[in-house]
């Protein structure tokens, strides 16, 4: 995954080096490497507590890493660096270099007062300074992306789960982010809603979006991604295309959560 820096379209959009974070004393991210290249799509696995949300929230800097670097689109995010060694940069500097992301929780956090097409229009009109008119124009665009123009005056209680997902990638797509980050979309899901979030996330990266997704949708991992990577115990322990890390897991911690998952599966 390793890409030269020779040119400024061939390099990562988000790189992350010797990237560490402790809660207290338990060490939850340990050395870990990653480099995403644009409209790549990056499926990231392993079991529950193994960091996998963390180095999500950590490369939004929703968390504040402790060790190593996050560069997102060649700019460091988090800190700035001086002769004392780094100094955490300002809230409006955290901003501007992560505003290529774009983040899906896995529980929706609508606004239950707005409609649907004010949950989508609320960021667009008030971080981008759109009209309400073009914003509207945007919200009506993206939620026809993802299945839900019909439903633009809704209200979330109206919607299932898997609606108001579907709202949440509407919602972070209106801001025309270069990268979509997932924290386990579907894992509050009830089963039979899950088809339709993920079709939409199929759609996405057929489109060219690039993504970093936390799942325990393996089956998704394996058709979508172009990197899977798979973390246990705050390390990655392996890392290639699905058909590499699922067909021929090279460690025995690999083969040993993808026989616990597939005996789940049965």
């Amino acid at each position: 995954m390793e890409q030269s820096s020779s040119s400024h379209a061939a390099s990562p959009i988000i790189r992350v080096r010797g990237l560490g974070k402790q809660f207290g004393d338990t060490e939850v991210l340990r050395n870990i490497d990653l480099d995403i290249d644009r409209s790549e799509v990056v499926c990231v696995i392993g079991p529950s507590g193994s960091g996998k949300s963390t180095l999500l929230r950590c490369i939004a800097f929703l968390e504040a890493y402790d060790a190593g670097f996050v560069h997102i689109d060649g700019m460091l995010l988090g800190y700035r660096l001086n002769d004392a060694g780094r100094t955490l940069a300002s809230n409006k500097e955290i901003s501007r270099v992560r505003r290529p992301l774009g983040m899906v929780f896995q529980h929706f956090h609508l606004w239950p007062h707005r409609t649907v097409l004010g949950n989508v229009t609320e960021a667009p009109r008030l971080v981008n300074g759109l009209s309400r008119r073009a914003a509207n124009e945007l919200g009506q665009k993206m939620l026809a992306q993802v299945g839900l123009a019909e439903r633009a005056h809704a209200y979330p209680e109206q919607l299932s789960g898997g609606q108001k997902q579907r709202v949440a990638i509407a919602r972070a797509m209106a801001m025309e982010p270069q990268v979509m980050l997932f924290d386990e979309p579907t894992s509050a899901l009830d089963p039979e809603l899950v088809g339709e979030v993920l079709n939409v996330m199929k759609r996405l990266a057929s489109d060219g979006m690039t993504m970093m997704i936390v799942t325990h949708e393996m089956g998704f991992a394996a058709h979508v991604a172009d990197t899977v990577v798979f973390m246990d115990q705050g390390e990655i322990v392996e890392h290639g295309p699905p058909q590499q890390v699922f067909k021929t897991p090279a460690s025995a911690r690999l083969q040993q959560f993808l026989e616990t998952w597939r005996e789940r599966s049965l």
